[in-house]
């Protein structure tokens, strides 16, 4: 019986510690890894964000030299019509 009467007064502690420590432990790791996860979460967003802004601005780009082509394609067509304008007017006078 005294090995029991030792063991009563260790499993009491016990039982009031343990939920304590891992109370305690819960509290530590999430103070501590908290700002570890934010920090990652940032930069995956940020490297997500920074992927799709650079084909964003890629395609931005291209759009661009295609409306200046275009432009100048109009500017072609509209010298060549007023020559062809000129060219008739000239065909009729005569």
């Amino acid at each position: 019986m005294n090995g029991f009467e030792v063991l009563i007064p260790i499993m009491g502690i016990l039982l009031v510690m343990i939920p304590v420590a891992g109370f305690t432990f819960a509290l530590t790791l999430r103070f501590a890894v908290r700002p570890m996860v934010e920090t990652l979460a940032k930069a995956m967003s940020e490297s997500k964000g920074g992927a799709g802004d650079n084909a964003l601005s890629t395609q931005i780009a291209l759009l661009q030299e295609e409306v200046e082509g275009l432009s100048a394609e109009v500017r072609e067509l509209r010298s060549a019509q007023d020559f062809d304008r000129r060219l008739l007017g000239e065909r009729e006078r005569a």
